[in-house]
């Protein structure tokens, strides 16, 4: 029997004790997206792949479907608990996708979280070394989930499956999800404008296992190739990027700024309460924090970690990654494309960097 193939075995003490290849999952993640709980939910199934494109696919069409239902949680978020499933080995993955994509469950039936606080705090983890290819390892993936979600009016809870695993369950209340929404006294027309569809995020080989009517099938998207990660100028601000590399290698790619494209000007004359030109370049509403961010990236001429921007600027960890969000939300910052962790500014983060400086 092929590994596509194999069935997967309810784990337990016996069976964690042997040898298992972690470079590899053999199993099929099927995600459920409720419209409401009146009917079926539609069904997309990801199928077997090596770890580290495994891991991605499923963040990114979890993140995918959840955006397109309405939601507004991170994809950081989704692929901090996606990559939990390492630790039940894969085993019978189901992820659920309610509320109009604001809250999301991950159930898988591995041997089960035993002290669920401490799962949440960081520096606990059951992390072996060849999991450490493909997560980090150390104890912060939900802990980061739980910080976030905490400042962010969300909820995270952890619970034991019916037979054996977990469930994580996070939820983000909509109508204070943090996205960047314009300031009080802004026109009316700026805060009804359409935003522009955001690309399509690739599918991950995902298939619709159960079939629906035609208007209600997600689009089809085109494969994840592994060896043609998102160019620099295709991958835009708060979507998915490319998975970690083994060794989480990091690459200065700064002076090669994502190239985000700017958004449409403003005659100045028409330009919203919220923003104002300096030049030619039109600064957006920042908080004074955002706006310290923005300085210390710029002066540092380099990608920069959370905890980096924590310790030079003295900026809560929590405050911080929200902060960060926000500027991805604008375009004024991007991720490294190796390391994930790491941010840089765009061509446009730059200028109005700059401009803050002038």
């Amino acid at each position: 029997m092929s590994p596509s193939t194999a069935p997967s075995q309810p784990l337990n003490e016996e069976s964690l004790e042997a040898p298992f290849d972690f470079s590899f999952v053999n199993t099929t993640a099927r995600i459920a997206i409720y419209d409401d709980l009146r009917s079926a939910p539609r069904v997309v199934e990801i199928p077997p792949a090596e770890t580290g494109l495994f891991i991605e696919n499923l963040a990114s069409t979890i993140y995918n479907q959840a955006r397109t239902s309405g939601g507004s949680i991170p994809y950081t978020v989704i692929r901090e608990v996606s990559e939990n499933f390492i630790h039940a080995r894969f085993q019978e993955i189901i992820v659920s996708i309610m509320d109009n994509g604001n809250t999301i469950r991950f159930a898988d039936q591995g041997p089960g979280i035993a002290s669920k606080d401490k799962a949440q705090l960081p520096g606990f983890s059951s992390a072996v070394e060849p999991m450490k290819h493909y997560i980090r390892g150390v104890g912060s993936g939900l802990p980061i989930v739980k910080d976030y979600l905490d400042v962010s009016h969300g909820s995270i809870t952890i619970e034991d499956n019916l037979n054996c695993g977990s469930v994580i369950t996070i939820s983000l209340e909509k109508e204070l999800s943090p996205v960047v929404a314009a300031p009080a006294g802004a026109p009316s027309s700026l805060a009804a404008a359409p935003q522009p569809p955001s690309p399509a995020i690739p599918s991950a080989g995902g298939k619709v296992a159960y079939q629906t009517p035609p208007m209600e099938q997600p689009a089809e998207a085109m494969p994840v190739n592994p060896a043609a990660p998102y160019p620099a100028a295709a991958a835009p601000a708060n979507q998915p990027v490319p998975y970690y590399g083994a060794a989480y290698p990091q690459q200065n790619i700064y002076g090669q700024p994502a190239a985000y494209p700017a958004p449409a000007a403003y005659p100045y004359s028409a330009a919203p309460t919220h923003q104002r030109a300096l030049g030619h370049t039109v600064i957006p509403h920042l908080s004074e924090n955002a706006r310290t961010v923005l300085r210390l990236l710029n002066n540092e001429g380099g990608p920069l970690r959370i905890t980096d921007i924590t310790e030079w600027t003295g900026i809560a960890p929590s405050s911080t990654y929200k902060i960060l969000s926000q500027l991805e939300d604008q375009g004024l910052i991007a991720r490294d494309l190796v390391n994930t962790k790491l941010r840089t500014l765009t061509d446009i983060g730059y200028q109005v960097a700059q401009a803050l400086h002038d």
